[in-house]
């Protein structure tokens, strides 16, 4: 126990009397050196365990950068709570909702800034499924906007299950969490043929044709009034947009001109594929829809179900990748060195906002006036810019103070019914103490 302690105390010395100090990925700076206090940001700590003491999440990792420099990086708690499988740096989180701004409107972006795109194209342009339909005239700036109508959620994965009380001999029988939902003959497998194609869980593979049958849902699902709406259903679509314009798979292109150059290592779509299965945080001990443990594949159903490379989620990373990514946008497109996107872009998206004052274009914004109702600290400017996710994450920008936060939990393991996260306002809180350290 002394001996432990010394460490932390040596730890600390180092933190705010050192230039920097070697973490395993990157130097760590001291706060003191941008102008932050280290006593302040200490006070993190206390706010993740009160958290974890009451099971609102296993564990998380925390990444701040001020003026490019990373000041604070650290893991806390474990992958799940029956385990003693410590959170480390290379701990890799399902993004969730985080995953539409760190891939799909990278790619959206990329394509805007080559000129293959126009904010006020139609979807229909490139998606020949909408033509014809009230859909017709939704542009890319609505989807962007979350403006075009679509209702709030999807639920595509309900083509495949049978409702309870039908009574059908040509289905299916799957029993998951003490329950049973028949699946339609011909739709999932416990086998990975040429047909059933996309694994969706360690033993269930879905039907090849799924994909279509979900873009025919989305063609005929009735529009409403076009104000905001926040809806998956747009990001699902502006991720077919990449993909028809490349006519490349979404997470390849995004490797290819983004993560690889960036040297991520720790950002990836399907990561069962590059990780080992103990590397990456569990987000259920048990699926309503998939049988045992959800871990290593996204825990979006409507995600899982398109594959696990979709527009609104798929995306695993640790805090310190995704910190890239978003210094890169605050850099106006450049990371060491090399440019990613124009600073023209990167300033369309990153400061536009729409009519309504609720979002950017693909970023959620902060609420002002609204501290109940802002995904953001009262603390935090209104030219931030950023997205939260469902499984427990969050990255926020400041253009003003040249800030960049990043918290990953999975507070959805064991069970996502209760969201104690957001009820203690702990994401809010840790970054209020992020704006209380400058000085």
């Amino acid at each position: 126990m002394i001996k432990q302690l010394f460490v932390l105390l040596t730890i600390a010395f180092a933190l705010t009397s050192a230039d920097t100090i070697q973490t395993e990925n990157h130097p760590l700076y001291a706060p003191e050196q941008v102008g932050m206090r280290s006593s302040t940001l200490n006070r993190i700590d206390r706010i993740v365990k009160l958290g974890m003491h009451a099971r609102a999440f296993p564990g998380c990792q925390i990444f701040v950068m001020k003026d490019g420099k990373p000041v604070y990086d650290r893991c806390f708690g474990s992958l799940v709570y029956e385990s003693n499988e410590k959170v480390t740096s290379n701990t890799l989180y399902d993004l969730a909702s985080l995953s539409k701004t760190t891939g799909t409107l990278l790619a959206i972006m990329k394509l805007y800034d080559e000129g293959k795109l126009l904010l006020t194209d139609t979807a229909s342009k490139f998606l020949p499924f909408l033509r014809g339909t009230d859909k017709e005239n939704i542009t890319i700036t609505n989807l962007l906007f979350h403006e075009s109508g679509f209702p709030a959620s999807l639920d595509c994965y309900r083509l495949v299950i049978e409702k309870k009380d039908s009574i059908n001999d040509s289905l299916q029988t799957v029993r998951m969490n003490s329950t049973t939902h028949r699946y339609k003959t011909g739709w999932v497998s416990n086998i990975q043929t040429d047909f059933y194609n996309s694994q969706i869980s360690n033993s269930l593979y879905i039907a090849s044709c799924f994909h279509d049958s979900a873009m025919a849902l989305i063609a005929h699902t009735r529009l409403r009034n076009k104000t905001y709406l926040y809806s998956c259903i747009n990001f699902i679509l502006l991720k077919e947009i990449a993909e028809t314009i490349t006519n490349i798979p979404m997470d390849i292109f995004l490797d290819s001109v983004f993560y690889k150059p960036m040297g991520l290592k720790n950002m990836t779509y399907k990561p069962l594929l590059t990780h080992p299965n103990e590397t990456i945080a569990p987000t259920l001990k048990r699926d309503f829809l998939r049988s045992g443990v959800i871990q290593g594949h996204v825990h979006d159903p409507d995600a899982a179900f398109l594959g696990g490379v979709s527009g609104n989620a798929g995306l695993f990373a640790s805090a310190s990748d995704v910190a890239k990514v978003y210094q890169m946008l605050l850099n106006d497109g450049d990371l060491d060195g090399k440019r990613y996107l124009r600073t023209e872009t990167c300033k369309t998206f990153t400061s536009t906002t729409s009519s309504s004052g609720r979002r950017g274009l693909g970023f959620d914004k902060p609420i002002p006036g609204k501290p109940g109702h802002s995904p953001c600290c009262v603390s935090a400017p209104t030219e931030v810019y950023g997205h939260t996710g469902y499984t427990g994450t969050c990255c926020w920008v400041d253009p003003i103070n040249k800030l960049v936060y990043v918290f990953l939990s999975n507070r959805t393991y064991p069970n996502d019914g209760i969201n104690k996260l957001a009820r203690m306002g702990i994401r809010t809180d840790i970054q209020e103490v992020i704006y209380q350290s400058i000085k």
